[in-house]
């Protein structure tokens, strides 16, 4: 399992250096708005996700940050630089050159890697609430200044719908294996069987946090509550955060991954903070959380890893 070890910035808003090691499980990252919290995740998300940074992100962290590198758990380092622009080039010659020199990937012994062997290394997954809220905020807003209900789904909706859609089309993938003739050892049998477990999962952490729901909650994910039927659309904005933040866990199929996760907390009850990592954690122990918020009780029992 290859996770962060430690996150190195220099020229950090232009006023010094941050480094901060990683435990292999949890990380908290404090700090107040407008601090810098999101641009170092999107920054490390950007790095280890992509062959190149896109040119937008390259100008927000080139004003953020001069160099930053990651510390991989198998010694590899992935660093970015800013690259300075001489005089006489154009921008599209001075973005060349960046998208071609400016990120290195280098491996125990110092040699250059390609980004095809970090995939193989290393799976990400982000998750920015802040955006979410900000898409539902601005609907919202539509609404009221047209005076009419505007029927597109917000972003929130469609990202859980996305969520489900995956999570359905890995288990139907599980099942035609399955059927499939070639795969019916003990050993594809009992691997079917963990991964079925793993999926269902959900349904535990669900039964925590949506606890005036009616029971048992389906695969379709359109509960029930004193007998009507409430789809995605019909639920609170801190419980469809919480239903994302779920499928997004169990997407993983308790695979090794490292998941950023921007203020996850926000819209939810303080009972829900308080359960959040655990429940995470119950859904993929083999996951790298490494989250920011502002929420006291997110932290509670973990305030040795913020």
């Amino acid at each position: 399992m290859t996770t962060i070890k430690k996150i190195e910035i220099k020229g950090f808003f232009g006023r010094g250096d941050f480094e901060w090691n990683l435990d292999s499980q949890v990380n908290i990252l404090g700090g107040k708005n407008g601090s810098g919290k999101s641009s170092i995740f999107r920054c490390c998300y950007s790095l280890l996700s992509g062959m190149a940074i896109k040119k937008a992100e390259y100008i927000s962290f080139s004003n953020l940050f001069s160099q930053v590198r990651l510390v991989l758990s198998n010694d590899w380092s992935l660093s970015w630089k800013k690259i300075p622009v001489t005089s006489n080039e154009s921008f599209l010659d001075y973005y060349q050159k960046v998208q071609e020199d400016s990120i290195r990937i280098l491996d125990n012994h110092g040699s250059e890697r390609r980004f095809d062997d970090l995939k193989k290394e290393i799976q990400i997954v982000y998750l920015n609430s802040f955006e979410q809220r900000l898409s539902q905020v601005h609907q919202y807003e539509l609404e009221r200044q047209t005076a009419r209900a505007i029927d597109d789904p917000i972003l929130l909706d469609l990202m859980i719908k996305d969520q489900i859609n995956i999570r359905n089309g890995s288990i139907s993938q599980m099942v035609g294996s399955l059927v499939n003739p070639t795969n019916k050892s003990d050993d594809s049998l009992k691997q079917f069987g963990a991964h079925f477990l793993s999926y269902g999962l959900i349904f535990r952490s669900l039964e925590r946090f949506f606890v005036e729901y009616d029971r048992p909650f389906k695969n379709d994910f359109v509960f029930k509550k004193n007998g009507a039927d409430i789809g995605v659309e019909g639920l609170s904005t801190g419980e469809k955060q919480i239903l994302l933040l779920l499928l997004m866990v169990s997407n993983t199929n308790k695979s090794p991954c490292i998941f950023f996760m921007d203020e996850p907390d926000l819209s939810m009850h303080i009972d829900w903070k308080e359960i959040l990592i655990k429940e995470l954690r119950e859904l993929n122990p083999k996951m790298q959380i490494i989250l920011s918020t502002h929420a006291p009780s997110v932290i509670t029992g973990w305030h040795d890893r913020v």
